[in-house]
């Protein structure tokens, strides 16, 4: 349904007074003129910059300010006077409150477009790179129900335990029915969580979140608990609560707590697992072992498609020396060792390097070694000449100064960077441009519709290295 909602009124022109101040709790008409990262729309009263979410560019609002931090001011809709054409009602009845879907108010082929435009923005602002060629953004076979992968907070409210989302910009659990963003199957997963979880109201239980993960190939999951149960018997009570629940193929439990010495910090014990502590998922014609302690991504299906762009990219890979930072479980470094590269993959956690290793030779994969590694620590090892290429995948924050440094000096003819943050993509690679890189193509996957994030995949070339074509 396009242009309707509880809170829209009939067009109208905003017609600010130039005497306005921005005070927390005043109320003026914004004309949006853009979003930004993060998914806020950006308007303007007397020339101060205004940010809101839940807003789409040309709409004329009346928004009130909650705050003003850093010059910025921030603020909330109370009325959409003049809604775009794409503006449609949200499926989530918490949509604004959970702090999960920023777009869902947008019809999904204009996500797209306002993601692209988004990340040229951004590159333009933080990186300074105006000239780069953005292709449109490969968008998810399933705009909803594409998650494999869920975390949900553990509260305890009146009626006792119940399941949520943090509610957005706090700390405080909102309790939610379901989300859109899994399937029927994860569904009814939640659903069932939830009936079990009313007869654990106990003393000394202290759950603080599950996570769910999924696999297609399987059609079936894991439940993993987190929390500071006293005793051995408070989680043998939760096992059994969930033993019947369909198509969970193992339960863990996490006891992870803060030493009182460094609250930032959290103390993991050994893991309780009843069943399976994993599962196996199809990524182009092999099967991969995902642990519940190693990184799973969380739309299989747009990673897939990603797989194969790097793929095509790279031409043929046979005889190609390749290097994987960040390499997780190993994804896209067994699939092109299974065509012919030469792959290392180097990635910190010792979980997810053993999940690559029980791949390997399930896959009976050659050409593909594995290493328990720092990405800093590896590349000091690393000599000029060693690799043709190499895949980077960082996580949010991007790369620190010494990496960017090492590859400057490694100089490597091919660097393929893999981004889910547009600030540190543009900063990322702004540096490495001028350690003598050029970019040559950037592909935006929608690896989370209804949310502001998108995954960048970047080629980069030495200035003096020809690209090759794909031949």
């Amino acid at each position: 349904m396009l242009n309707s909602g509880p809170n829209i009124k009939p067009r109208r022109t905003p017609s600010p007074s130039s005497t306005e101040t921005l005070s927390p709790g005043s109320s003026h008409p914004l004309h949006l003129e853009k979003l930004v990262a993060g998914g806020f729309g950006l308007g303007r009263v007397n020339g101060q910059v205004v940010l809101c979410g839940g807003g789409i560019p040309g709409e004329a609002l009346q928004v009130e300010i909650l705050s003003r931090r850093k010059g910025v001011s921030h603020g909330k809709i109370l009325q959409v006077q003049d809604p775009a054409d794409s503006r449609v009602v949200p499926l989530c009845p918490v949509v604004g409150r959970c702090g999960g879907c920023q777009l869902q108010h947008i019809q999904y082929e204009a996500q797209l477009s306002q993601k692209r435009l988004i990340l040229e923005d951004t590159l333009r602002r933080i990186g300074k790179i105006s000239d780069v060629l953005i292709s449109p953004v490969i968008p998810s076979p399933r705009p909803y129900g594409y998650r494999q992968v869920l975390r949900m907070g553990i509260g305890e409210g009146p009626d006792g335990l119940f399941l949520g989302f943090f509610e957005s910009g706090t700390q405080q659990l909102l309790p939610v029915d379901t989300c859109f963003l899994v399937d029927d199957r994860l569904r009814s997963v939640i659903d069932s969580v939830r009936s079990s979880l009313r007869s654990l109201v106990i003393e000394g239980m202290n759950l603080e979140s599950v996570e769910i993960r999924w696999s297609q190939l399987e059609e079936g999951g894991l439940l993993v608990f987190r929390g500071r149960a006293l005793t051995k018997e408070h989680v043998e009570r939760l096992m059994h609560a969930c033993s019947e629940i369909a198509n969970i193929k193992g339960l863990i439990y996490e006891r992870a707590e803060a030493p009182e010495h460094d609250s930032r910090r959290r103390v993991r014990h050994e893991p309780i697992v009843r069943g399976a502590d994993h599962v196996w998922e199809a990524f182009g014609g092999l099967r991969l072992k995902m642990g519940f302690r190693s990184f799973m991504q969380a739309n299989w299906d747009v990673f897939q498609l990603l797989g194969k762009m790097v793929e095509e990219w790279l031409g043929n890979v046979r005889g190609q020396r390749i290097l994987e930072l960040y390499a997780g479980t190993g994804p896209l470094g067994l699939s092109l060792a299974s065509h012919g590269a030469q792959v290392t993959c180097v990635e910190g956690n010792p979980f997810a390097i053993h999940d690559a290793r029980e791949s390997l030779r399930m896959n009976v994969i050659t050409g593909c070694r594995v290493r328990i590694s720092s990405v800093e620590s590896y590349l000091m090892t690393v000599k000029s000449g060693a690799y043709d290429v190499i895949l980077l995948d960082p996580p949010r924050a991007g790369l620190n100064p010494q990496i960017i440094g090492r590859l400057g000096i490694l100089q490597v003819p091919k660097l393929f960077y893999l981004s889910c943050d547009a600030p540190s993509l543009a900063r990322d690679i702004k540096a490495l441009c001028e350690k003598g890189y050029t970019v040559q193509r950037m592909q935006p996957f929608d690896m989370f519709p209804q949310t502001a994030h998108l995954e960048t995949l970047v080629e980069l070339t030495l200035s003096a290295f020809e690209p090759n074509d794909g031949d």
